[in-house]
């Protein structure tokens, strides 16, 4: 393992951490973690990018331990994607910067491209097709039943939905973790991931971005509401979306029309052998599906 450099940020809401491999004059690459995780679930994947010439920051988000807690309380996909601007500025990042992301990390580097594509090269998305996908998924009965297959493995999400379900969020998340990953050898990211959320205030900040998602109180006084009304756009960077075949998470049928959401060049791949943290249990497999992509789209 290559051990990353510490970085740290002060936003005014929030102070942000984030990990980095490579040399800062090199393009940037932003790497976006999801939940239950944290930054470190980047610790195979960001020095493989960092080899081939790329500067690799991988940030805590918001509410994830040593990230402060959002100090305007705001939890809303406008604010995560605009934590994400300000890193990018912070680091000098230029046009040619890409962007990866999972879960939650994929939800918010698809708002990102959607609304702010001109700060961007491409965009990758792990075990989570495009917002757009999803919000047409849920828009018609001819979806009915990828909706039907996916609600059982969609459960947790009304779950932490509900006020004070952070009270029983570590017991949650340990679950969590189980149906995800079973088999994988991922007991050290488990436990990261159960550090960066490891009161219940920072528990309810991590539920706070589904209840943002519905919940219009939870993104009340939101500085971000422009960037929130283009979110669940369609991704306006070329887009690499990568499903593991086997994720106990998310169906691989949710991104099945993921290509119709997203501009030319952009590519999906369902990865065999691969779950929800397909980058954990896969890291090599991964790193080389987005190396291509990028050569690909380079030539």
């Amino acid at each position: 393992m290559h051990a990353p450099q510490v970085l740290r940020f002060a936003f005014g809401d929030v102070d942000i951490t984030a990990l980095a491999w490579g040399d800062p004059r090199d393009p940037a690459v932003l790497l976006i973690h999801g939940f239950p995780d944290s930054a470190w679930t980047w610790e195979v994947v960001g020095p493989a990018l960092a080899a081939t010439g790329r500067y690799v920051v991988a940030p805590f988000t918001r509410g994830y331990a040593p990230t402060s807690l959002a100090y305007d309380d705001d939890y809303s996909i406008g604010a995560l994607v605009a934590d994400v601007v300000r890193v990018y500025e912070a680091i000098g990042a230029a046009s040619d910067a890409e962007l990866v992301g999972h879960d939650w990390g994929g939800a918010i580097v698809s708002a990102a491209s959607s609304s702010h594509p001109e700060l961007f090269h491409r965009a990758v998305l792990i075990a989570i097709p495009p917002l757009a996908t999803i919000a047409a998924l849920l828009s018609g009965p001819r979806n009915l039943a990828t909706l039907l297959s996916q609600a059982p493995r969609s459960w947790y999400m009304p779950v932490v939905s509900m006020p004070f379900s952070e009270v029983i969020g570590r017991q949650l998340i340990s679950v969590l973790w189980r149906l995800w990953a079973p088999g994988a050898e991922v007991a050290e990211y488990r436990r990261r991931g159960l550090l960066a959320l490891n009161d219940s205030a920072r528990r309810r900040a991590a539920f706070a971005y589904y209840r943002a998602v519905w919940n219009p109180w939870y993104r009340r006084n939101s500085a971000h509401s422009h960037t929130q009304r283009l979110a669940f756009g369609s991704p306006r960077n070329s887009t690499l979306v990568l499903q593991g075949a086997t994720d106990t998470c998310g169906l691989p049928a949710t991104g099945a029309a993921a290509l119709e959401h997203l501009p030319p060049g952009s590519r999906r791949i369902v990865v065999a052998g691969a779950g929800h943290f397909a980058h954990l249990e896969q890291p090599a497999a991964i790193a080389g599906h987005i190396l291509e992509y990028w050569q690909d789209g380079d030539e």
